[in-house]
């Protein structure tokens, strides 16, 4: 399985995870988590997505979590 390459919108550098500890370390609540041009809304489609065929050979998936505006 890939390892998770997450970076927060707007703040440089990223932290590099396995797919377990995202469970913990992104923010489905507060946040909008994007995976390859795609909305996550929780942990268990981040499972789904990054268990697709397309990912299986790939060493790093890129998460971006970017800050949820309201009112906007």
């Amino acid at each position: 399985m890939p390892k998770l390459l997450v970076k927060f919108f707007g703040v440089p550098g990223e932290d590099v995870c396995e797919l377990e500890d995202a469970r913990y370390l992104i923010d489905f609540t507060d946040r909008i988590v994007v995976v390859d041009a795609q909305e996550v809304r929780s942990y268990e489609e981040l499972v789904k997505i990054v268990s697709q065929e397309k990912y299986r050979n790939q060493e790093f998936i890129e998460i971006v979590q970017i800050p949820a505006i309201t009112g906007g």
